[in-house]
């Protein structure tokens, strides 16, 4: 299993953060520069906590299991 953590900074000096589960992993890294500027002109999250302001930090983690019994 794969997912982005993506780590938002907001107005109000806070963060904010969303995991994407089972990302794209070929899309190339302008085209998720695009999708995250997209989300952060769109912001949804709750102003009140504050509003989308740049990108912190995107992870991507991968998790490997394998059945040995």
């Amino acid at each position: 299993m794969r997912h982005y953590s993506i780590v938002f900074n907001t107005t109000t000096g806070s963060r904010r953060s969303i995991r994407v589960n089972n990302p794209n992993v070929d899309m190339s890294l302008t085209d998720i520069q695009t999708a995250i500027g997209q989300m952060i002109d769109n912001d949804v999250f709750d102003q009140e906590r504050g509003g989308l302001d740049s990108l912190n930090r995107m992870e991507l983690t991968t998790v490997e299991r394998k059945l040995i019994v």
